[in-house]
């Protein structure tokens, strides 16, 4: 029989007081230990679910999961339960508070000097220890943001009767000296989708198989590649719960990874680091990942790797974004079955990794797992020693991990104080008011303190305006704003003996003001602030209509930035005429730019122009006499947007784009393309980000239900050049722009394709373009940042050296470029020659239509402000491919 022992033996002591350990019932009929009493009524998990958790091919819902929560708050004197907010689609993201009964008594003067320490600008040592000496740390563990990843949902309910129930002294000290917030779920919608998909085909040969779409509403994986832009609205919550109301001092997020290689993962993570976080974040993270490794090792749980695979060098993840405001944060990787089917790993097929060559032991790899059969129970057993592990750690580390909590907002406040910066600034005349509007608020989102101007000030030799927006540094969440503010330069690692060098596990560069298109002034040196009000709310300001609006023959409005799509989109709504200019106007002594939206007076037309100004704070004015005559006119478009049966993330970020800036669009699928008659239904059709190969080929018949195999086939490819033929415009992302090249025989060749590594090396970078005046540029400067991720790049080639196999022949023009030099603004790229001054943006015209070629993803992860337009102007152009009085309507 093997005995659960306290862990005070195993970590060093810095304390008299012994190391809780925490989870002794939860784990004792896996390892035959003896069971510490329970005097609860509460209802465990299997009676309530009707299986043990982690059960081959069971799952336990959302709904069920929900209420079993409810139901031990009410029967649990340990138990509260809280509401994060909402998730996109409306469900609620709940946490069991567990801690002490005494400590749940006192909850809300708990919170309160949580967030107490983390401001030490409202505190001096003294009042800090006073805080300290009687309050718990607080934990939080967040279960799945990833839903297929379903296992540590499952293990839920199982942490959660125990610290409920148990009455081993252990458990009763830890809750003591911890506050835990237990999220069942990070994402309960794709909970709820991944639950009905296995049970749909739990039983049958298709038992397991991935989704054919999203496990989310719109972003999929990439819900923990948002928590800075908090575009999703779990990530809104999560940061709102953080950082305005909870302020925990330690986060743990729990994933899964693929079946192969180790079967668990802890931190420490590996390097690179941002070097922004105090290096205290690395110490304890570094501790409790220890103690995690620790616990799994004492619970003979083999194959658990650290120092490997992950790194904390991008801001985005659901657990980096808290890092920047002094939040230890935790990483767990477990290796996954399907789903909740068992799987067998022969010895043979296990696999390496990054800073993890091979199964044999190491230091970091101590005791490698053997291969055979992993089972969804498997999983749950190491996230529940995982848990046993940290919360026996926080618990004896407490005083520590407050301290250090204060200290660190501390050091923060102090770094701001001597410049370097010492603030950014934000003037108020930007070129995109939209993107500015959006910027700001995701900053307060993420409780960066703001200051609006009640003064003009100058700095230096630059005088600002009042209404000026002021970030100063001397916040206690100053590395989280300096890391979204600036540029980065990617600390690149390489092999000893060679070869290709360590690729970042996500992005490279991600500078929101490049990103955006906003300027954002970096003062290192220290100024004299004016006169401030803090800003809680970004607003747009709202504009006004100028001009006699009595009796006006036509209204001019503001054409620059993204904001001017959602009023081209608006008024052609209501069915005004709408155009665009072509050279400058001037009017009221107002000079609009070539791009200026133009709407001939109409009925509503007035209405809507005056909230246009005001909710979107474009200037307007009301003109009489003819209209001007140096314009393009612009129908409203029909857009299809493919969404293939092979889960697509660029599709779901696609979608949710042309949602919030009020595009009409169609979703198709591969069958709707083969039926045909495409030119009859749309102007526009939308291929997101995909390799051409895929969307021909889809998924290999036999390996998901026969509903869902297959692509756009041959004849889907025939369908969509006949519709650009006929008139359509075909818009391409990233690598769906090949399947064009293939479609049209495009004399355009894509330079970076089959480069190795040591030739060009671009991962997740921020890029310069230079742009043609051009009506696919409309509304966007000449020259702005773009985001390249692994992308293209295209030449034109003569005609002779285009696809051979494709039956027709398009021609080709170049709308916009990759600098000439300097191409790189924030990341890492080598090989810039191999891009520099080659094609960004590329037009094709086929028969009476044309497809436009994205090299890379203008609407990337809905953060690259700075080239939507050029997305949208490609749909709002779309009707002017042919005339209209050949559109098939």
């Amino acid at each position: 029989m093997c005995v659960l022992r306290p862990l005070r033996d195993k970590i060093p002591v810095m304390k008299s007081r012994p190391i809780a350990v925490v989870v002794a019932l939860l784990l004792s009929a896996a390892l035959g230990a003896q069971a510490p009493a329970i005097t609860s009524s509460v209802q465990s998990p299997e009676s309530f679910f009707g299986f043990r958790m982690g059960a081959d091919r069971e799952l336990a819902d959302w709904p069920s999961l929900q209420k079993y929560f409810e139901d031990v708050a009410a029967a649990s004197d340990r138990v509260d339960i809280v509401d994060a907010g909402p998730s996109t689609g409306g469900r609620r993201l709940i946490a069991a508070v567990v801690t002490a009964p005494d400590n749940v008594a006192r909850l809300e003067e708990i919170r309160l000097n949580s967030m107490r320490l983390s401001d030490p600008r409202t505190l001096d040592e003294a009042g800090a220890a006073a805080i300290v000496e009687r309050q718990p740390v607080i934990v939080a563990i967040g279960m799945s943001i990833h839903a297929t990843e379903i296992a540590a949902t499952q293990a839920a309910p199982e942490l959660l009767h125990t610290l409920a129930t148990s009455n081993d002294p252990e458990v009763l000290r830890t809750l003591r000296d911890v506050v835990l917030i237990l999220f069942p779920s990070l994402n309960p919608d794709g909970h709820v989708i991944t639950v009905d998909w296995y049970r749909k085909w739990k039983g049958s040969e298709f038992e397991g198989t991935g989704m054919p779409w999203l496990y989310h509403d719109y972003v999929g994986h990439d819900i923990n590649r948002d928590a800075f832009m908090m575009n999703m609205a779990e990530n809104r919550t999560l940061s709102g719960f953080f950082y305005r109301r909870w302020h925990p001092q330690v986060f743990l997020t729990m994933h899964q990874m693929g079946p192969r290689g180790a079967r668990f993962f802890v931190p420490p993570n590996v390097d690179p680091i941002d070097r922004n976080y105090d290096p205290l974040i690395w110490r304890i993270a570094g501790l409790l990942g220890h103690a995690m490794a620790l616990s799994l090792e004492e619970d003979g749980r083999s194959g658990v790797l650290q120092n490997a695979l992950y790194d904390y060098y991008w801001p985005g993840y659901e657990d980096s974004a808290p890092l920047g405001h002094n939040t230890v944060s935790l990483l767990t990787e477990a290796a996954s079955v399907r789903v909740a089917s068992p799987i067998t790993v022969a010895p043979e097929q296990l696999l390496g990794g990054r800073g993890f060559p091979d199964h044999q032991p190491s230091t970091t790899f101590p005791h490698p797992w053997p291969g055979g059969d992993w089972r969804l129970r498997d999983i749950v057993n190491y996230d529940l020693s995982a848990a046993r592990g940290l919360l026996g750690a926080a618990a004896h580390y407490r005083g520590e991990l407050l301290r250090d909590f204060f200290r660190m907002g501390r050091t923060q406040v102090a770094l701001g104080l001597k410049g370097g910066p010492f603030a950014y600034i934000i003037p108020p005349d930007q070129f995109d008011v939209h993107a500015a509007r959006k910027l700001t608020q995701l900053m307060i989102d993420g409780a960066v303190e703001i200051q609006r101007t009640l003064e003009p000030f100058r700095v230096a030799e630059t005088v600002y305006p009042q209404g000026t927006d002021i970030i100063l540094m001397a916040q206690p969440y100053r590395a989280y704003a300096k890391t979204l503010l600036e540029v980065q330069h990617y600390p690149v690692r390489r092999p000893a003996g060679g070869g290709a060098p360590d690729r970042p596990y996500d992005v490279a560069g991600w500078t929101l003001p490049l990103q955006m298109n906003v300027r954002v002034d970096r003062i290192d040196q220290y100024f004299e602030p004016p006169a401030t009000t803090r800003l809680e709310r970004a607003s747009l300001p709202p504009a006004q209509v100028w001009g006699d609006t009595r009796k006006p023959a036509y209204y001019v409005v503001d054409g620059r930035g993204n904001g001017p799509s959602i009023a081209i989109n608006r008024l052609q709504k209501i069915g005004a005429r709408v155009s665009w200019t072509t050279a400058p106007l001037a009017l009221q002594g107002f000079t609009y730019q070539p791009g200026a939206i133009v709407v001939a007076e109409a009925k509503g037309a007035l209405e809507t122009v005056t909230s246009i100004a005001r909710d979107l704070g474009l200037r307007a004015t009301a003109a009489a006499g003819r209209l001007p005559q140096d314009t393009r006119p612009l129908g409203r478009v029909r857009v299809g947007l493919y969404k293939p049966w092979v889960e697509n993330i660029d599709e779901g970020w696609t979608r949710w784009l042309l949602e919030q800036y009020e595009f009409p669009f169609e979703t198709i699928a591969d069958a709707d393309i083969r039926r045909g008659s495409l030119r009859a239904r749309f102007d526009a059709i939308v291929i997101p980000d995909q390799a051409a190969e895929r969307a021909i080929n889809g998924h290999p018949h036999g390996t998901m239900p026969p509903a869902y195999t297959g692509g756009l086939g041959m004849e889907g490819a025939d369908m969509l050049r006949q519709f650009v033929d006929a008139g359509g415009t075909l818009v391409t992302l990233d690598s769906a722009s090949d399947l064009a090249v293939n479609l049209f025989g495009a004399p355009v060749r894509n330079v970076t394709r089959n480069l190795s590594p040591s030739d060009f090396f671009c991962p997740g970078s921020i890029v310069q373009l230079e742009l043609d005046a051009d009506p696919l540029t409309t509304g966007v400067p000449r020259v702005i940042a773009g985001f390249f991720s692994f992308s293209s790049a295209f030449d034109l080639v003569p005609p002779a050296s285009a696809a051979p196999e494709s039956p027709t022949s398009a021609t080709a023009r170049i709308v916009a470029r990759y600098a000439k030099s300097n191409v790189l603004l924030s990341g890492w790229l080598e090989g810039e020659q191999v891009i520099a001054g080659k094609g960004a943006i590329v037009e094709l015209k086929s028969g009476q239509g044309r497809a436009i070629l994205f090299a890379f993803r203008p609407q990337h992860r809905g953060q690259s402000h700075a080239t939507f337009r050029l997305f949208f102007n490609a749909l709002h152009t779309a009707q002017q491919a042919v005339p209209a009085t050949s559109r098939g309507r």
